[in-house]
């Protein structure tokens, strides 16, 4: 029996031994009995429950029609409307709402047991309960409703199930909304009918215990519910049709619900729907419960198809311990290796497919070592990378340090004028590290940009001239480091090369998009064909840095723009950035922008 094991292949073995024949007829066996059972006992128990459904649907529907006549009727009453349109003195109004509220509209309240309360919505209402059968609300306040995008443009319409305050606390409701609208067309008020969800739930229930019952109204939306079971993604548009099926006003299907005990529980989806309303109730009923029966028949089938598996049983335990042999002695060496990477001795009697096992786990574990030691020599560079890094961000302090250093010693000297640039120096540097932040206050970047044109203005002397407008209120807001001065640096050095004087001029305005900054000067202006010309090799990365990180952080609108000025002399630059209080977030969020419209 070993030799067989050895030289010939694994799956001709196991066809030969464990008798594969007889195992799948019987399996198919069982599985047709079952399926054919399961597929009868669905179709005449959706055939009862699509009639069970029709009727809700017709109660259901005289139930809606009766709170949406009320609603019409209050609509049309002119008391009621003599009261949205009322104008006058709190007095007024308020003894015109208690009128309206006692002789009408709470009687409609108590006169029906399905409506748990009315809410009037209108322009400045007096003060009301807000526990009370009939509410009076202020209209500016129905934006807050969850329910308002739905109302908001439509006369009337159904919204689903929500808790609505009343005497006993909070209470689930169904509600009507109904727009009240003056003779030429404008809104004055919304009427809202809360309809007891306890009263539609036992029409939904029938005379059955807790079924798993849904509501839909005409645009997919879940009004109400009844039972436990979970609600599946994709019901109604299963019921409209399903993959590609056509609509239709009753039918059933068989469906996947998720459920708390399992990863997905099968259930039997049945659905009518009502006209001309169009609202669609669906009923669940778990697959289990309608195939129990079958399942009785397929366990027993079952049951006799194991007695005679049980005969061969004792074959093939043997074989099937010979068979798992070569299996356990990989997993000894697979476990030993996991352990302490120890290489042991390989098997070399098999000849078959565990051969085949045994030579490319070998292989593995060769590659595997392979890999260990190229991770060692990546973690060695990882680390020479990290110190080389922690010495660069050593270098800008010690310049800084250095640069005071000498600032002092330039003061002790006497050299006031090389004190002067050095201290600009210094603070240049400072707020250039800013504790390696990319995003400072303007204030500090206006500081920088100051510092480097009064370097300037010791070497030009009176003939660089420059200004600074921005408002106090635009100061404290973020912008990129090292945003301005490349800008200044190149209209200094480009634009004034072989002069004597010249202009600079930064310029700080509020945009619709966020905040402007614009940087004119009078100096040479931009050259003819300047926007085709080819990158220069070296020189220009100070202006090409601000408009690659303003696109990478940002993207549109915002970006920077170079033009000629009008007159023909100098240039401007205008950078549009968003309005930013605070900085963007390491994951590359974009932090709090004000009046930002990305497109």
């Amino acid at each position: 029996m070993g030799s067989i094991l050895y030289r010939y292949r694994i799956d001709y073995v196991f066809f030969i031994s464990f008798g594969v024949f007889i195992t799948v007829l019987l399996a198919l066996i069982t599985w047709i009995s079952y399926t054919l059972s399961a597929r009868e006992q669905a179709t005449s128990t959706s055939y009862y429950q699509q009639g069970m459904l029709l009727e809700l649907n017709k109660q259901l529907t005289a139930q809606m029609r009766n709170v949406e006549q009320s609603s019409l009727a209050v609509s049309l009453n002119s008391a009621f409307v003599d009261y949205l349109t009322l104008k006058g003195d709190y007095y007024t109004r308020n003894k015109a709402r208690d009128t309206l509220a006692k002789d009408y509209l709470t009687p409609l309240v108590n006169s029906s047991p399905s409506i748990q309360s009315l809410q009037v919505y209108v322009d400045s209402p007096t003060l009301t309960d807000r526990q009370a059968d009939v509410q009076f609300l202020p209209l500016a306040s129905i934006r807050e409703e969850p329910w308002y995008a739905a109302a908001e443009r439509a006369d009337s319409v159904w919204i689903g199930e929500r808790e609505v305050s009343s005497a006993q606390g909070y209470d689930q409701a169904l509600g009507f909304v109904r727009r009240i609208n003056s003779k030429d067309g404008v809104n004055i008020g919304v009427l809202v009918i809360n309809l007891k969800a306890k009263v539609l739930e036992d029409i939904l229930n029938g005379n059955q215990a807790n079924p798993s019952r849904l509501l839909f109204d005409t645009g997919g939306r879940l009004m109400l519910r009844t039972g436990r079971t979970a609600v599946p993604p994709g019901v109604y548009e299963q019921a409209e049709g399903g993959a590609g099926g056509p609509a239709s006003d009753a039918g059933h299907r068989r469906i996947s619900l998720p459920d708390h005990s399992s990863p997905a529980t099968d259930a039997l989806m049945v659905w009518s729907r009502s006209f001309p309303d169009g609202w669609t109730l669906v009923e669940l009923t778990p697959w289990r419960e309608i195939t129990s029966a079958s399942r009785k028949l397929a366990k027993t089938l079952a049951i006799v198809g194991g007695t005679a598996g049980l005969l061969a049983l004792g074959f093939t335990l043997v074989l099937s311990r010979r068979f798992t042999r070569p299996i356990r002695e990989l997993l000894q060496l697979m476990s030993g290796y996991a352990l302490n990477r120890s290489v042991q001795t390989y098997p070399t009697r098999y000849h078959n497919e565990f051969g085949s096992l045994f030579g490319g786990y070998r292989k593995l574990v060769e590659r595997i070592e392979e890999l260990y030691a190229s991770l060692e020599l990546q973690y060695k560079a990882q680390r020479e990378a990290e110190i080389r890094a922690l010495q660069a961000m050593i270098n800008p302090h010690f310049l800084y340090n250095t640069l005071d250093q000498l600032n002092w010693m330039a003061i002790e000297a006497g050299q006031d004028r090389i004190s002067h640039v050095l201290e600009l120096m210094g603070r240049m540097f400072r707020i250039g590290l800013s504790n390696g932040e990319s995003f400072i206050p303007l204030e500090d970047e206006l500081m920088h940009t100051e510092c480097y044109l009064q370097i300037q203005q010791l070497k030009w002397g009176e003939g660089l001239h420059y200004s600074i407008d921005c408002p106090s209120e635009l100061r404290a807001l973020l912008v990129p480091k090292l945003t301005i001065q490349p800008f200044v640096e190149n209209a200094v050095i480009h634009g004034f090369h072989g002069r004597r004087t010249g202009t600079v001029a930064i310029r700080v305005q509020e945009h619709p998009e966020g905040v402007r900054l614009t940087v004119t000067d009078d100096g040479r202006g931009l050259p003819d064909g300047w926007e085709t010309k080819p990158r220069r090799k070296t020189g220009g990365y100070g202006i090409r840095n601000v408009k690659d990180r303003v696109k990478a952080m940002f993207g549109p609108p915002y970006g920077v723009e170079l033009t000629a000025r009008e007159n023909g002399d100098g240039t401007e630059a205008r950078i549009l950035l968003p309005r930013l209080t605070r900085k963007p977030d390491e994951g590359g969020g974009d932090g709090h922008v004000e009046n930002r419209s990305r497109r």
